[in-house]
């Protein structure tokens, strides 16, 4: 116990160091593409022209799929400066998102750090302004004849592109700046958009997205951590009936099966689990401030699950040690380090394993990383999405299934173990 301080302390460097604060960082964007690129008559007449010197500066990638797709291209591709960026991070991730609704409950839940929408007419209003800007400086539009004998260009369409996010939101604060900034460039080289016969217009705009303290984020790992200590208590409890009050001894020479027992004590944990959430819940509400938007009895639910891994914790505690005071301090040393390996306090830093493999409640895939083995990782994810991002069970199920399945496993393990170490030994 002289170590724990000193564990502590690492714990937070751990944490801290690793958040990527002032660092380079791939910013996940949310694409929603509407575009309906460019004619397909036109396109190729543009590419059958190139090669008879008629060269307007559109590459055939342009021309097959159209400027939105060229533009979520150079997202893509675009890292931050090479002296600033020896790993050759890139500056955006962009995935690309079905629809508007989608793509609004994923900016809510912070799944990505922003949305771009480009609309239908995007890639024919910035042909119409191209070719606007083109009579500006040569007094002629490039469809007009002598030399142009193709499809005409498009005229007088209107397109645009809209930024959606969370101003609450550190990380879309930061990428809306980089990307307004990446944004106007491409329009001041054009520099045709405020001409009559073709505009773009570039939207932002804010999310009604609920706005949550610090003390809001950290609630759900609060909860998580209220039940995991419940272990120290059971393991303990369990020591003084085997050591202290001989009840073991009673239950040995009785007609009670071990089995029943074992249930008893673990039932008496779902009820004190069911109790104690209840209790910290409406504190936290009625004098703390909490404002969850979601589902209060799921959210119970979830952390009863919970129980079975706390309890599967009593019992190995219980298990290794014959003094309930080692084994209430021995179990604070391992409550703290799977408290923070969860993220309940803080966020702690990925450590992948599969990239892309975990289903997330909007139905991203994200990388299963070395903490996702620690069933309480998933108690904080679930209730967080249920409890400030009004998902339902349903949409977390991938979390409850790597929480309640390891548990039960522990579970049985650790009943096991006890049974073995202290139901079937010698009665002394």
């Amino acid at each position: 116990m002289l170590g724990m301080p000193a564990f502590m302390a690492f714990m937070f460097f751990f944490a801290f160091s690793s958040t990527g604060l002032g660092e380079a960082q791939t910013y996940t964007i949310g694409v929603i593409n509407n575009d309906k690129g460019i004619n397909s008559d036109l396109s190729d007449y543009l590419k059958v022209a190139r090669s008879s010197g008629f060269d307007i500066g559109i590459n055939d990638s342009t021309l097959d799929n159209g400027f939105a797709a060229d533009f979520i291209e150079i997202l893509n591709t675009t890292n931050y400066p090479a002296e600033d960026n020896e790993e050759n991070v890139k500056i955006f991730h962009a995935l690309l998102i079905e629809n508007d609704s989608m793509g609004r409950k994923k900016v809510e839940s912070r799944e990505i750090d922003g949305l771009i929408t480009f609309g239908d007419t995007y890639s024919n209003a910035t042909l119409s302004a191209i070719n606007q800007a083109y009579k500006v400086e040569n007094g002629s539009f490039i469809d007009d004849p002598p030399f142009y004998t193709g499809p005409a260009f498009p005229k007088d369409y209107n397109g645009s592109i809209d930024i959606i996010g969370d101003e609450n939101y550190a990380n879309y604060l930061i990428s809306k700046a980089i990307l307004t900034s990446f944004i106007s460039s491409f329009l001041e080289q054009i520099q045709s958009f405020n001409y009559q016969g073709g505009n773009l217009n570039f939207n932002i705009q804010s999310l009604s997205v609920e706005e949550y303290s610090l003390f809001d984020i950290m609630m759900p790992g609060i909860l998580v951590f209220a039940v995991i200590t419940q272990a120290g208590m059971i393991g303990a409890f369990l020591v003084n009936e085997f050591s202290e009050n001989k009840t073991i001894i009673r239950i040995k020479l009785s007609l009670i099966h071990p089995f029943e027992y074992i249930l008893g004590v673990t039932l008496l944990m779902f009820i004190v689990t069911l109790f104690q959430v209840i209790i910290l819940l409406g504190f936290s509400m009625i004098f703390l401030g909490f404002k969850p938007i979601g589902d209060m009895l799921q959210g119970i639910i979830i952390i009863l699950l919970t129980t079975f891994f706390a309890a599967a914790l009593g019992f190995f505690i219980a298990s290794f040690f014959k003094s309930s005071d080692a084994a209430g301090q021995s179990s604070g040393f391992l409550m703290t380090p799977i408290a923070f390996m969860s993220g309940a306090f803080m966020e702690v830093p990925v450590i992948t394993i599969f990239p892309a493999a975990f289903p997330t409640p909007s139905g991203l895939m994200r990388d299963f990383g070395l903490w996702d083995f620690v069933p309480t990782t998933h108690t904080v994810n679930a209730l967080r999405s249920v409890l400030l991002y009004n998902f339902e069970l349903s949409d977390v199920l991938a979390d409850l299934i790597w929480l309640v399945v390891p548990s039960i496993i522990l579970l049985l393990l650790g009943i096991i173990l006890y049974t073995k170490q202290r139901l079937m030994g010698d009665i002394i």
